[in-house]
């Protein structure tokens, strides 16, 4: 068969070399058929193909790319933000996906509740963006739908009990002091240095808080410590920041349209398991278009390897955090699920482990990216507000000062910490927006929605909706938690954490790992801007950070 087909090539390479004017013709012919094929689909994309949702107001859109390049000028959600003042005169705007691929985003409770808590499972993520998911958080909690998610939902649900994490409290403190003190020596070492006054010192608190919080998802969920906020080279920390450091809008640009290929997001999943690829990104130098894509390769490489390398250890060692009795870990559920798991059908160890690495990728990522986010726009938020910051200090001060561990119910008590804390959640929420699409026709809050159609949940523009918050929704006013709007709804104008099935497990966790760290960062500095136009750059592949970090102007108080 091999040499039938080696001699037909052979015969056609005779035929191009003696016959070059004609096999040119050919190619042109063909190329020029391409381009008028292409037009033609975009012509049907955007004019002849029917949409019912045509009367649906909405931002113009790209016939291929949709409205992607018109969110990718506007970093931290805001392109959506403004559609929702724009055009959600009905509470619904209409969008187009890549390929013409239409959709609506509902911001009104009702059509919300529909989706995410009614009937959550008709409305799930499509392919792509599970795909993206998966490239970070392994293929778990977050991407998987119906009968398996539901019953890993309630299985997990035991470690994200209040008992539980009330018990895990005070291990919280053993990550946010020693954070303290890395700002405290920063502090006492550059005075004057770099900008800053005696004193104080330039500090990037988003990087201290991810070291600090992976520290603590580490060793509350799985009995690991990294003690990346001692050690800054923890490689496990190393490769989170790489990952990190790859949101950005150019690299959603590339990666999106990537994902639309079927086998594209297995593909780069196996990749990132056959190779660390470090010796490809030792030829490529910085600028080329290959590089942050080995470097998202190397970086998830490494997770994997350090996770499942801590996955091992655990196992083995059996050494866990001292919990109360009756309160379980990530790790004993994992191990226990797994153990009844290979009661019920033979598996391989190697499927074994599979299956339990896909949980702590979950964990650790999903654990510690979105409160990371939190912090950091707290503390922002409290720099650029000093008259709050200072008012959010005297509560936790008058705390801290007599009780420096202070336990989950005397946190809890703090109502002005709760309004500041809140407030960031609100304004910039962790994980902007995400999707859903119709699996089947349906009507959603009066509006007719096709099988198929994209339902983007955007939850920065919910959160800001004039709507609900009036005209200061984009201001960061912590006092509005003390005089909510009449049309306020507790579930559904705050979708920070999603709502219903697929609403976040680590919810209540990373509010009280927030709360913990800033009524202590608070009550020992004071921070500020670095300079006084400053303004960091909101990144949102995934998780809305600040691009390259966030620097601010900390000193003691």
């Amino acid at each position: 068969m091999s040499s039938k087909v080696a001699e037909a090539a052979s015969r056609a390479a005779e035929h191009v070399l003696q016959h070059p004017i004609q096999a040119a013709a050919y190619v042109v012919v063909a190329g020029a058929s391409l381009v008028f094929l292409l037009v033609a689909y975009v012509v049907y994309l955007s004019y002849l193909r029917p949409n019912p949702l045509r009367h649906i107001p909405g931002p113009p859109a790209h016939p291929l790319l949709g409205n992607f390049l018109l969110m990718a000028k506007e970093p931290g959600a805001l392109a959506e933000v403004r559609w929702s003042r724009q055009y959600a005169k009905d509470g619904m705007f209409r969008t187009q996906a890549f390929f013409g691929k239409p959709g609506i985003a509902f911001l009104r409770p009702k059509a919300l509740r529909k989706i995410l808590v009614e009937e959550p499972y008709l409305y799930p993520k499509p392919p792509q963006t599970s795909k993206l998911l998966a490239l970070v958080a392994g293929r778990g909690l977050l991407t998987i739908e119906g009968e398996p998610h539901k019953k890993m939902r309630k299985t997990m649900n035991q470690a994200f009990s209040l008992t539980s994490l009330i018990d895990q409290f005070p291990v919280y403190y053993d990550k946010i002091y020693p954070m303290v003190e890395v700002m405290q020596r920063q502090i006492d070492a550059a005075p004057g240095g770099g900008g800053a006054k005696a004193n104080e010192a330039i500090i990037d608190v988003d990087a201290l808080a991810a070291r600090a919080l992976l520290d603590i998802i580490s060793l509350t969920a799985f009995g690991y410590d990294t003690d990346s906020i001692r050690n800054p080279d923890a490689e496990l920390y190393v490769a989170y920041h790489q990952v990190g450091a790859l949101q950005t809008g150019k690299n959603q640009a590339m990666l999106m349209p990537l994902l639309q290929i079927p086998g594209t997001g297995w593909l780069l999943d196996k990749a990132s398991d056959w190779s660390d690829w470090s010796g490809q990104l030792a030829k490529l130098e910085k600028g080329s278009k290959l590089r942050d894509l080995f470097l998202l390769l190397n970086g998830m490489h490494r997770i994997k390897r350090v996770s499942r390398e801590i996955l091992r250890l655990q196992l083995n060692s059996g050494e866990r955090v001292a919990l109360k009795p009756g309160s379980k870990a990530i790790i004993d559920i994992i191990e226990e699920t797994n153990q009844s798991e290979n009661e019920s059908r033979v598996r391989s160890l190697k499927e074994a482990e599979d299956n339990m690495i896909i949980q702590v990728l979950t964990f650790l990522g999903a654990g510690h990216e979105t409160t990371t986010s939190g912090v950091s726009w707290t503390l922002w938020n409290l720099a650029t507000h000093p008259e709050k910051q200072d008012k959010l200090r005297a509560e936790c001060k008058a705390l801290l000062d007599s009780e420096p561990r202070p336990p989950y119910s005397a946190i809890k008590a703090l109502t002005y910490l709760d309004a500041v804390v809140n407030e960031t959640m609100r304004l910039t929420p962790p994980v902007p927006r995400t999707l859903r699409y119709a699996s089947k026709d349906d009507v959603i809050d009066g509006t007719f929605v096709p099988k198929g159609t994209l339902l983007p949940i955007f939850s920065r523009a919910i959160n800001t909706f004039p709507e609900t918050w009036g005209d200061d929704a984009m201001e960061f006013r912590p006092e509005r938690w003390s005089d909510l709007p009449a049309g306020y709804d507790r579930t559904f104008s705050m979708l920070t954490f999603l709502a219903g099935a697929h609403g976040c497990i680590g919810r209540t966790m990373s509010y009280l790992e927030m709360k913990a760290m800033v009524a202590v960062l608070v009550a020992n500095f004071r921070f500020e801007p670095i300079e006084k136009d400053y303004q960091p750059v909101m990144e949102a592949l995934i998780t809305m950070k600040p691009q390259g970090g966030l620097p601010l102007r900390v000193s003691k108080v």
